[in-house]
C-alpha cells in the first residue's frame, strides 16, 4: 500500500509545486515578504522529497547507492525536518516583530541543525535497512534511539506548527478569507503529520516494550496520514499565492460603507 499512496502523494505535491511557482511573483522580490516565498518553495520541495523517499523502493534504492542501510531513512529525516522548519518561517514574520524576525530564524535553524547533528551522529551506528526503520525496529540500541529522536523532534514541532497555523487561520479569517483558508488546509496537514509522527512513535515505543498493536495501525493509518499530511502541507501553503492570481478581484458592493461614505462627500461638496 505504501508504493501507490506516497508515489501518488509525491506526484500531487509536485503538481502543486509547479502550479504555485507558475503563479509565483517573478522576480521573488517583487513579493512582499521574498524569504517567505522562498521557504515555500524549500517547503514544496522538501515535501516533494519527504513523500518521494517513503516509497519503499526509492529507500532500498538510496541505501543500495549509497552502501549503507538506513541512508534513505536518514535522507526522509532530513527533508522532514526541513519541512517543518520552513512551515515555521513562512509565517516567522506575522507573528513576530520585525526586530524579532532574525533572532527567530536563527534560533529555528540552530535548533534544526543540532537535532540534525544528533541523527547523523546516530546514523553511523546503524545497520538496519530503511525499510527496518520504517516500520519501526524491532530490538534495542540505536536503530530505536535514531527513530525515537527524528519521532521526538516531529511530535513538538508539529505541535507547535499545528497550533500556530490554527490561530493565524482563526486572526485572518475575517479580514483574509482566502489566505485564512490557505493557513487552515496547512493547520490539517499538520495535525496530520502530528497523528503520523505521534502514531509511529507510539508504535515503536510499544515493540520496545514488547506491546503489540493492531496491523491496521501500520499497514493503513500510518501510511494514509502521512501521505495526506504532506499533500495538505503543500496545498495549504501554496493555495493563496495561486488563489489570488486565479481568481478575479474582489468587487466591493455598491453598500460598502466607504463607497457611501465618498459618495455622500461628492454630493455635499461642489
Amino acid at each position: 500500500m505504501d508504493t501507490p499512496l506516497f508515489s501518488a502523494s509525491a506526484l500531487l505535491i509536485a503538481l502543486a509545486t509547479a502550479t504555485y511557482l507558475t503563479y509565483a511573483p517573478h522576480p521573488p522580490h517583487a513579493e512582499p515578504d521574498p524569504a517567505a516565498l522562498r521557504a515555500r518553495v524549500v517547503l514544496c520541495a522538501s515535501a516533494f522529497a519527504s513523500a518521494f523517499l517513503l516509497v519503499p523502493p526509492v529507500a532500498e534504492a538510496v541505501d543500495e547507492v549509497t552502501g549503507h542501510g538506513g541512508a534513505g531513512a536518514l535522507l526522509w529525516a532530513l527533508t522532514s525536518g526541513l519541512t517543518i522548519l520552513s512551515m515555521q518561517l513562512v509565517t516567522v514574520s506575522w507573528w513576530l516583530p520585525t526586530i524579532g524576525v532574525r533572532r527567530a530564524v536563527v534560533a529555528h535553524i540552530v535548533f534544526f541543525c543540532c537535532v540534525m547533528a544528533v541523527l547523523v551522529w546516530e546514523f553511523q551506528y546503524i545497520r538496519a535497512s530503511s525499510a527496518q526503520l520504517f516500520s519501526a525496529p524491532q530490538g534495542d540500541g540505536m536503530e530505536a534511539a535514531f527513530v525515537l529522536t527524528h519521532l521526538g523532534f516531529l511530535d513538538v514541532m508539529a505541535t507547535a506548527v499545528s497550533l500556530q497555523y490554527i490561530l493565524l487561520a482563526y486572526a485572518a479569517w475575517r479580514r483574509r478569507p482566502v489566505a485564512a483558508a490557505g493557513l487552515a488546509v496547512t493547520a490539517v496537514g499538520s495535525v496530520l503529520g502530528l497523528a503520523y509522527s505521534g502514531t509511529r512513535t507510539g508504535i515503536t515505543i510499544a515493540r520496545l516494550a514488547g506491546w503489540t498493536w493492531p496491523s491496521i495501525v501500520e499497514t493503513h493509518i500510518v501510511p494514509i496520514t502521512g501521505a495526506l499530511a504532506a499533500l495538505f502541507v503543500t496545498v495549504g501553503i501554496t493555495l493563496p499565492t495561486v488563489a489570488k492570481r486565479v481568481l478575479p478581484p474582489r468587487v466591493r458592493p455598491a453598500t460598502d460603507r466607504g463607497v457611501k461614505d465618498r459618495a455622500v462627500r461628492r454630493i455635499a461638496l461642489p
